[in-house]
């Protein structure tokens, strides 16, 4: 059970054996990569979060959490010897960083935890400020943090954070309305740095370092400044002051603080735990490419082959496993990787050919991914027809590695005249069953380039 002191591993015991029931083995088994995916960024996601919401998780217990979910991910349990051919941190990165936007739990973790210094920081008026404040103080930049308590182990976090390179602080600012509520000099109301740090002269010189905003602006810049301002440094900073005061207005609203991760002001734990990923998690050239138009498993397939993270039997080889040949299984005339599988592969060639000549399109010798992107950025289509395109060449790579799997596991060579039939078939169905304009098999057939979704 939770207990007093989480900084100790046993007492996370009981939330690590909950998550572990939820992947029971009946799951891994019965659920395709797709659905363990889907699974893992919402059911579980969301399981410990009433624990994470208030407590600094250990780095033992996040390590132990995120091998659960790997090998829930990878179709394993805790017995099996399996290969994992992608590194967990490439699933947990976002999309955008070229991961599948799993996101960690020592992000989630840290922006919920994040979440209570925003509330102390922007509700001034809620119980949770008033406790807060009667026990450590109204300026949070004050607070001790070598305590043995909640708080002060949230603001370790936040010092740390700054330490690998997030600064949440420099997220929070101040958007004045009538600046009677803004602290002139500490608040940072205007740019990026407070006055008392960008002025550090000027502030020197102020007698009254708490002045609001309102205050200031409706009395002369050294009206309670302790002498006059010398030339130099402090004249020329006090210039450059007056200078970004005279583009300030004030309004009739309420000062209110802002969190400059999300576009309207408002802190979200998702928007700050994606920062956070982003910041720690590692990140690769080319984003993850996903097309809503086919399944999760077969864009999860593009992504692991654009990576070559795939059993072939080069890659098999490379772990060390013997193999019997390394010989393509289809064409027989190439080494069984990745790139000739689904690009030089006589098989591929036709089938990517047929596509081409299908959608009137000029067709090229591809060697690689990064070719085949470079020919598809150069296509002039509608967006929804370019992901109608990308959609089945991602459903027509998926189909030839499925042949290569059927001939080395059973021996089944299938015609080669029904290849590229069912690899339409199978897009159409797809692509028809998750666009929210229905089109029909003949318009699928005759012009694909030209359906209207």
């Amino acid at each position: 059970m939770v207990g007093d002191n989480m900084s100790r591993l046993k007492a996370w015991d009981d939330i690590i054996l909950k998550i572990k029931s939820r992947l029971s083995k009946w799951k891994v088994k019965t659920l395709s990569i797709g659905g363990r995916l889907t699974l893992l960024k919402s059911v579980l996601g969301a399981s410990p979060i009433y624990a994470m919401s208030i407590f600094t998780v250990p780095r033992g217990v996040l390590k132990a959490l995120e091998s659960i979910r790997n090998l829930f991910f990878n179709g394993a349990d805790q017995s099996d010897n399996k290969i994992t051919w992608v590194a967990w941190d490439k699933v947990l990165a976002s999309k955008k960083k070229g991961g599948l936007g799993v996101s960690s739990f020592f992000a989630l973790n840290r922006a919920l935890l994040l979440k209570w210094v925003w509330r102390f920081v922007s509700q001034d008026h809620s119980l949770w400020y008033q406790v807060i404040n009667a026990l450590y103080g109204s300026k949070v930049d004050s607070h001790q943090t070598h305590y043995s308590s909640n708080w002060c182990s949230i603001l370790r976090e936040v010092h740390k954070l700054k330490d690998k390179g997030f600064d949440f602080w420099y997220h929070i600012k101040k958007r004045t309305g009538n600046g009677a509520d803004t602290s002139f000099w500490y608040d940072c109301w205007f740019g990026d740095i407070p006055f008392c740090v960008k002025y550090p002269r000027l502030f020197a010189l102020e007698l009254d370092k708490q002045v609001s905003v309102e205050s200031k602006l409706l009395s002369s810049m050294e009206s309670s400044f302790r002498r006059n301002v010398r030339g130099g440094i402090e004249q020329h900073m006090l210039e450059e002051l007056t200078s970004t005061l005279e583009t300030v207005s004030l309004s009739n609203s309420c000062d209110r603080w802002i969190c400059d991760l999300t576009s309207d002001g408002v802190f979200r734990v998702k928007e700050v735990r994606n920062c956070i990923d982003d910041i720690f998690l590692p990140s690769q050239v080319i984003e993850t490419r996903w097309v809503r138009f086919v399944p999760i498993k077969v864009n999860i397939f593009i992504w692991r082959a654009r990576q070559d993270c795939l059993p072939t039997r080069v890659n098999l080889v490379r772990r060390g496993i013997n193999v019997d040949s390394c010989v393509c299984p289809i064409c027989s005339s190439g080494e069984d990787e990745i790139n000739h599988i689904l690009f030089r592969c006589d098989l591929a060639q036709q089938v990517l050919r047929r596509i081409c000549r299908w959608w009137e399109l000029d067709p090229s010798d591809w060697n690689t991914f990064q070719e085949w992107y470079a020919w598809f950025s150069s296509i002039r289509f509608s967006s929804k027809s370019k992901s109608l395109l990308e959609g089945t060449f991602f459903v027509a790579w998926w189909h030839i590695w499925r042949i290569r799997n059927r001939i080395i596991f059973e021996g089944v060579l299938p015609r080669r005249s029904e290849v590229f039939d069912n690899i339409i078939f199978c897009a159409f169905n797809w692509c028809n069953n998750r666009c929210r304009k229905v089109f029909s098999w003949e318009d699928w057939l005759k012009n694909p380039h030209h359906i209207f979704l």
